[in-house]
């Protein structure tokens, strides 16, 4: 890899770049290792012309946002990472719609939402992430998701650079879509309807006390372990098989809920990753495919 060519796209830029930049560090997680090298561009025009060079040049590269659903194997990693975060991203809002940038955090979008009592997203009350990933993986909970309130859809496109397209173009299903095949998501627009003020924050309201009463949102966690099969809850499946409370090393399913994986401290992948194939196979032997939720890079 030609890792002197990107330190010197990175000073161009004016991009923060580090060589020796552990994952663990950006992850809530806490589990990952040291790419080959870490950019961390400070605006979206940044951003854009270091995506188009790295393309340019084939060299591997993986995107990070808020890392709040990934963990990484330890030691170094055969790719570099760029960082897109607190890029200064903002939001416009236009009566029912919101054009807003794939930095912009996601509880700052539902919140702002809420407050202009807007339906859609009220039951993403405490979710994490930005929005450019929850685009990405149709993120959703307690009858809402992106999919139900998203129009159109910015991506910076290998050769081409900035675009918008109609949320047509892409196919969304549970908790996935196919938008990252056609490039990175630097925003979206979003439309919402209207309803009852106090009847849109008090769901707003019940799902946030639900969620922080029954998932592990004050740990180390990257979330979702496992997607949710096919009329049933992984949660409610892994609880059942033992898996609520079990530990391997420093990582464990959470206490509270069996589909959370926590880091409880010194957590290694190694330890981690075999605690969540072994949660996959006990599923598979009672008749359930797991398919996983949280990213994972090695």
């Amino acid at each position: 890899m030609d890792v002197e060519r990107v330190r010197s796209l990175a000073k161009r830029l004016g991009c923060a770049y580090s060589e020796e930049e552990p994952l663990a560090r950006h992850f809530v997680l806490g589990i990952g290792g040291e790419p080959e090298f870490y950019i961390r561009p400070g605006s979206w025009s940044q951003a854009e012309e270091a995506l188009l060079r790295l393309w340019d040049w084939d060299i591997p590269f993986k995107v990070l946002g808020s890392g709040s659903n990934l963990m990484a194997a330890d030691g170094p990693l055969p790719f570099g990472v760029l960082h897109l975060a607190r890029l200064g991203g903002r939001m416009h809002w236009e009566g029912t719609s919101v054009e807003a940038d794939a930095d912009i955090p996601m509880p700052a979008l539902v919140g702002e939402s809420v407050r202009r009592g807007l339906r859609g997203l009220e039951g993403m009350g405490g979710i994490p992430g930005t929005v450019g990933g929850a685009v990405i993986m149709n993120a959703g909970a307690f009858g809402n998701d992106v999919a139900g309130v998203v129009t159109g859809v910015a991506l910076i496109e290998r050769g081409l650079g900035l675009r918008w397209h109609e949320a047509s173009d892409f196919a969304f299903a549970y908790r996935a879509s196919d938008v990252k095949i056609f490039g990175i998501v630097a925003g979206c627009r979003m439309t919402f309807m209207t309803g009852d003020p106090d009847g849109i924050k008090a769901r707003f309201e019940e799902a946030k006390a639900r969620r922080e009463a029954t998932q592990p949102w004050r740990s180390a966690t990257a979330g979702s372990v496992f997607k949710n099969p096919p009329g049933d809850s992984a949660g409610r499946l892994l609880e059942g098989l033992g898996f609520k409370g079990k530990r391997r090393g420093g990582a464990g399913f959470s206490d509270l809920h069996a589909n959370f994986l926590v880091n409880h401290g010194g957590a290694t992948f190694e330890d981690a990753f075999a605690l969540c194939e072994e949660a996959r196979a006990a599923a598979a032997a009672a008749g359930v495919a797991l398919e996983y939720e949280m990213e994972i890079w090695r």
